[in-house]
């Protein structure tokens, strides 16, 4: 009999103290899960905090660029208006001498033209020239070419 409640009482000790040991080791794991999730959350945290700040270097660096190519499209309208002007000055100049040069020179410039394929330069300068010498220009060229500068100015009138 004393066999048999020694017997229980060591069954008994031993399964609270498996029981506190469970329990013991449940605390434990909780406790190492708490430091787990602590963790993630800093890790997060800073990696969050990092993205952010990459994220503000990227729009500063992004709104540099959009400026820069800003004030680029601006210099290119300027250089383009400063062009244009340029080239108006040297066709105005350039129609003033054809006009007062000789039907028969501008001919043979506007036929070497022709001949290098430039007739839309040709076409370009006959509209800025005087009717009287267009007309006498277009006596001088060849009918296909004739033909070629009047369709030209036909399309050029109803644009």
């Amino acid at each position: 009999m004393i066999t048999k409640i020694i017997f229980i009482i060591t069954i008994l000790f031993s399964s609270s103290y498996a029981v506190v040991m469970q329990e013991g080791d449940f605390i434990k794991q909780k406790e190492e899960l708490l430091n787990l999730k602590q963790e993630l959350d800093d890790f997060y945290k800073e990696k969050e905090q990092s993205y952010k700040k990459e994220q503000a270097k990227l729009t500063e660096l992004n709104n540099n660029i959009q400026k820069q190519l800003e004030d680029i499209e601006a210099t290119k309208e300027e250089n383009q208006k400063i062009l244009d002007e340029i080239n108006r000055k040297v066709q105005s100049e350039a129609m003033v001498l054809y006009d007062k040069m000789k039907v028969k020179i501008v001919y043979n410039i506007l036929k070497k033209k022709i001949a290098d394929g430039q007739i839309d330069e040709v076409f370009n300068i006959i509209i800025r020239l005087k009717q009287k010498k267009v007309m006498a220009l277009m006596k001088k060229f060849d009918v296909q070419t004739s033909t070629k500068l009047m369709d030209m100015m036909s399309h050029y009138k109803k644009e």
